[in-house]
């Protein structure tokens, strides 16, 4: 067995343990990440004790010691290449929200209802009948499925009106979850490379589109340029 599958042999070992029992193990190597972390968040927990496992530095000093490297953050570690220049695509929050909202319609047109209806047939239905569905592990936690949980379960077992009132109730919330996703990210890549504390000496570039829902629009017209200063660029 290769080293690559031990670890995820041993990952999903981890996993299937009691959340609790998790929590108490992290809290006697690494009592620092256990009070952030709680014990329902099995992944995130179980992930932190194997880092303490793999290198015997608890998962909170492995994080600090990356922060405190030059060209690293609060966020994270520096970046793999010195110096490196970063293209950011962006629109207005207004425009964003629109298009992300027609990305939906499109993957709703697309077949998506159908292929949750197959993956919940196949894989969700009999946990949603023992009632022990769980969207916060493996696939079950992406944006796009839990959204959808009232309207699978009803299984033809509502009238035609409340299936389309469930209906569009998980397409409002698939709309409305991964909107405030993309806000999120956009967050994260102010706080990583715009930050007055970040250390990083990257070169990002701000770029928007010129007509909001154009697929052939060309991205130029705005541009941002963000430069480390003079005295912190790497000869």
């Amino acid at each position: 067995m290769c080293k690559e599958e031990k670890v995820i042999d041993r990952k999903m070992e981890l996993e299937k343990m009691d959340g609790f029992e998790l929590h108490h193990r992290l809290s006697q190597v690494d009592p620092e990440m256990a009070a952030k972390l709680h014990p329902h968040d099995k992944r995130k927990v179980a992930r932190s004790l194997q880092v303490f496992e793999e290198t015997g530095i608890s998962h909170s000093e492995l994080l600090s010691r990356q922060h405190a490297e030059e060209g690293g953050g609060p966020l994270g570690g520096p970046l793999k290449f010195p110096n490196p220049c970063i293209f950011w695509l962006h629109a207005d929050q207004a425009v964003l929200d629109q298009r992300l909202d027609k990305r939906v319609d499109e993957m709703i047109a697309s077949g998506l209802l159908e292929e949750l209806k197959e993956f919940h047939r196949r894989y969700n239905q009999e946990k949603v009948a023992e009632n022990c569905q769980n969207y916060q592990h493996g696939i079950f936690q992406s944006i796009g499925f839990k959204e959808f949980h009232e309207y699978l379960i009803s299984n033809d077992q509502c009238s035609p009106e409340a299936s389309n009132l469930l209906l569009t109730k998980g397409i409002e919330a698939l709309k409305q979850v991964t909107k405030r996703y993309a806000r999120k990210q956009n967050k994260w890549i102010k706080n990583r490379f715009l930050s007055p504390h970040t250390k990083s000496k990257s070169h990002l570039h701000q770029l928007k589109k010129r007509r909001k829902l154009d697929p052939d629009a060309v991205t130029t017209s705005t541009s941002q340029s963000h430069f480390p200063k003079p005295d912190e660029r790497t000869p």
